[in-house]
C-alpha cells in the first residue's frame, strides 16, 4: 500500500490591500507562489473587491484560494506581509512617514506575534528599516524571522541602470545597494562585478558611477512625482522573497535584517545581502567594503538609530528581557534609552511599552526591573527554544474546507 504524504498548503496573509498589497497578491497569483492568500484591510470592502477581482482570473492560472478576512485570520500563516501604512507623497522623504506608520505597524505586528508566532514577518511599509525594528520589538518574534524588503529594490534598480548603460543583461550584473532604504543608502561599488571583473574596468568613471547611483537613489521620488506611487517593482521584490521563504530556496537578497556586529554595527535593521530561507534570515553576509563605504554604512546606521530614538519606542516587555538574558542584547544600551523612564509591567515587573513615556518610575519600581526569578528564567529559555525551533509544518486537519471569498469575517 502506497502511503501519501500530506503537506500543509502554504498560506500568505497580506495586511494592507492598497496598491502595493494588491499588486503583491496579483504577482503571487501569477507566479503560483502560495496555495492560499488572505487579504486583510481596515477597508473590508476594498479587500473583498480585490479578492473577487483576483478570483476571476482563477480559470486561467493554477488554483489558489484567495479570500478577504480579518486580522484573526493570520492564524496558521507561513508568511505575513505588512503593507499597511501611509503612502509617501510628492515632496516627502521615507523618514517623513515614521510617526504616521510606527503605530500602525507596531499594533499589527503585536497581533501577528500573538496569532501567528510561527510565521515569517515581511515588512514593506516605509521607512522600512525602522518599521522592521518596530515590528520585531512589538511582535516578540526572533530577529531572523522579521525581514524588511530593505534595499533589494534599490539593488535591482542599480543593476538595471548599469545594464542599460553597458548593454548587458542586469541578471548578470552583481552589484548591491546597502544601508538604509532611503537617502543615506550606499552603492557598494568596490564589490560590483560583471563576470568577475570590476565594474570600474568597464570604462565607467567615478563621476559616471556617482550619476548612476543618484539616479537609483532618487528613482522613487521621480516615479512618485510622475504617477503618484511605486508598486510594480516592489511587488515583484516581495514575491521573490516570499518564494525563497516558502520553498526554502536559500537565495541571497539585499534585505533589511537585524545586525549584530556585522560591519561594526549592532542593534539596528539595515539592508545587506543575506541568505533567505524557510526560517527567515539564515545568514547575514558582510560585504568587503572600502573604508569610505564602511564609514558611509555606519552613518546610515546612525541615521536609522536616531529615527528609532525619536519614536521613543518601547519594546514588548517580555522580549526585551528575552534578548538581554539569552543573547546579551540590551535595548537600553543600544538605543541609549534610560531604563528608569520605563514603567514596570504589572505582571512581569519588567519594562512595558510605556504608554506614558517620560514619567519616571520610583526606586522600588526600578529595582523590580532587574531581578529575575527561576520561573521567569525557565519561561524565557522555553521561549527561546520556541523561537529557534518553530513548530513543523503539518498537514491540514482532515475535513477542513478551504475558505472562499464569500466566507467573510
Amino acid at each position: 500500500m502506497t502511503s501519501v504524504s500530506l503537506q500543509k498548503p502554504s498560506k500568505v496573509s497580506i495586511i494592507g490591500t492598497g496598491r502595493v498589497g494588491s499588486t503583491y497578491a496579483f504577482t503571487l497569483l501569477l507566479r503560483e507562489t502560495a496555495d492560499e492568500i488572505c487579504l486583510i484591510d481596515d477597508n473590508k470592502e476594498r479587500a473583498l473587491g480585490e479578492s473577487m477581482d483576483l478570483n476571476h482570473a482563477m480559470p486561467l492560472v493554477q488554483r489558489t484560494t484567495i479570500w478577504a478576512g480579518s486580522i484573526q485570520d493570520v492564524v496558521d500563516s507561513d508568511l505575513v506581509a505588512i503593507c499597511a501604512g501611509s503612502a509617501q507623497q510628492p515632496g516627502e522623504t521615507r523618514m517623513d512617514l515614521i510617526h504616521r506608520n510606527a503605530k500602525i505597524v507596531g499594533d499589527i505586528a503585536e497581533k501577528v506575534g500573538q496569532l501567528a508566532p510561527n510565521a515569517i514577518l515581511l515588512v514593506v511599509t516605509n521607512p522600512v528599516d525602522v518599521m522592521s525594528y518596530v515590528a520585531m520589538m512589538r511582535s516578540g518574534l526572533a530577529p531572523q524571522r522579521v525581514i524588511g524588503s530593505g534595499t533589494m529594490l534599490d539593488t535591482a534598480r542599480l543593476r538595471y541602470v548599469i545594464g542599460e548603460e553597458l548593454g548587458i543583461s542586469p541578471q548578470h550584473i552583481h552589484a548591491s545597494i546597502i544601508g538604509e532604504h532611503g537617502d543615506s543608502e550606499i552603492a557598494a561599488w568596490s564589490g560590483a562585478t560583471i563576470a568577475g571583473t570590476s565594474v570600474r574596468n568597464w570604462a565607467l568613471s567615478e563621476t559616471h558611477l556617482q550619476s548612476m547611483f543618484e539616479e537609483v537613489r532618487d528613482a522613487a521620488y521621480n516615479i512618485i512625482n510622475l504617477k503618484g506611487a511605486t508598486y510594480y517593482a516592489i511587488a515583484v521584490t516581495m514575491a521573490k522573497i516570499t518564494e525563497a521563504i516558502l520553498r526554502d530556496l536559500r537565495s541571497v537578497y539585499s534585505v533589511s535584517c537585524y545586525l549584530d556586529g556585522e560591519y561594526g554595527v549592532r542593534g539596528v535593521y539595515l539592508g545587506t545581502p543575506a541568505v533567505v530561507g524557510r526560517e527567515g534570515i539564515l545568514r547575514v553576509i558582510e560585504l568587503p567594503l572600502s573604508q569610505d563605504e564602511l564609514e558611509a554604512f555606519k552613518v546610515s546606521a546612525r541615521t536609522v538609530k536616531q529615527a528609532i530614538q525619536n519614536l521613543n519606542l518601547r519594546p514588548a516587555s517580555f522580549y526585551e528581557r528575552l534578548l538581554k538574558k539569552v543573547s546579551g542584547f540590551d535595548v537600553s544600551q543600544e538605543l541609549d534609552i534610560d531604563a528608569g523612564r520605563l514603567a514596570a509591567h504589572p505582571l512581569t515587573g519588567c519594562p512595558d511599552d510605556a504608554s506614558q513615556p517620560g514619567i519616571p518610575v520610583s526606586g522600588a519600581s526600578r529595582n523590580a526591573l532587574t531581578p529575575m526569578g527561576t520561573d521567569d528564567e525557565a519561561n524565557i529559555q522555553n521561549q527561546v527554544l520556541y523561537h529557534k525551533q518553530p513548530k513543523p509544518i503539518t498537514a491540514r486537519k482532515p475535513g477542513r474546507k478551504p475558505r472562499r471569498p464569500s466566507q467573510l469575517t
